[in-house]
């Protein structure tokens, strides 16, 4: 395989944390909108394509905005419907919101949806049954899984290249975010919170092992670490700071570097949509 993977986790950063802190789906607003547009600016001076993982509350509401990405040559795939996390539904729930997403995508671009991704990378062994499930409605590829060991998220001893997992409804490929093993421990890098909160040359470097291993980079954003306005929730002052103030902290921090590593990124190293990088070479098999 050639290149490495460039992929955005459309979603508004209200639905991340809201969702946190009530336990509930919040809704999106516009500013999901605008972010993502300035996004499709950068990729087109750039002359660079990549993977929109679009989450079913963006295709319901702004479904002029999924034709738009689409229409910029970017692969459309599917981020689930209302971000909740996947091991925290059941088969039947899950199976329902994530057919609801394919079908709501594929309706608003007239073409087929072959790429999945849970919210806040949620499958985990406790959820292992979801790619089932995928494989059921017909996704050809899932990028949740992270290899690495995390609180939320991660199964620490998945494979770090894409792979094919055999399920009871058929194969399908998993292509796990990038982690990259160092000093006896697994390190997470190149996307999200990772990227802002570690030096650029870190990441530069990280990556580049990654290549240099034969290995592509699947790099992760979301359109809310491009905003140029601090990242608030729609609360009284009193529950923004009480209730969210970790998360408001968290996510504001270093948020201002994003725009300017993110194009130098697109500088030094090469990105495809996931289906594209795919073609290049067929996954390793693996039977998990």
């Amino acid at each position: 395989m050639r290149g490495n993977a460039l992929t955005f986790d459309v979603e508004d950063w209200h639905q991340l944390v809201g969702s946190r802190l009530t336990r509930t789906p919040w809704p999106c607003s516009a500013h999901a909108v605008a972010q993502t547009r300035g996004i499709l600016e950068t990729l087109e001076q750039a002359k660079v394509t990549a993977t929109f993982f679009i989450l079913g509350h963006i295709v319901s509401a702004y479904p002029a905005l999924v034709r738009e990405i689409h229409a910029a040559g970017h692969e459309i795939a599917s981020h689930g419907w209302s971000h909740r996390l996947v091991y925290t539904q059941t088969p039947h729930e899950f199976a329902a919101e994530t057919r609801q997403s394919k079908i709501a995508l594929e309706d608003t671009i007239g073409a087929a949806v072959r790429g999945y991704r849970a919210a806040e990378f949620s499958i985990t062994r406790a959820s292992w049954w979801a790619l089932t499930t995928l494989a059921e409605l017909g996704f050809e590829y899932d990028s949740s899984i992270f290899p690495v060991n995390q609180s939320r998220y991660g199964i620490a001893d998945a494979p770090l290249v894409p792979h094919r997992v055999e399920t009871p409804a058929g194969s399908i490929t998993e292509v796990p975010m990038t982690a990259l093993d160092w000093g006896g421990r697994r390190w997470a890098v190149g996307g999200g919170g990772y990227f802002r909160l570690m030096p650029y040359a870190l990441t530069r470097a990280a990556l580049r092992a990654v290549n240099d291993a034969g290995r592509p980079a699947v790099i992760y954003f979301h359109p809310y670490e491009f905003s140029s306005a601090p990242l608030r929730l729609p609360l009284p002052a009193w529950q923004q700071y009480v209730a969210g103030g970790r998360y408001t902290l968290l996510h504001n921090f270093n948020r201002a570097a994003t725009r300017r590593r993110f194009a130098q990124l697109l500088r030094d190293f090469r990105f495809h949509p996931v289906s594209e990088l795919l073609q290049h070479g067929p996954a390793n098999q693996e039977v998990l």
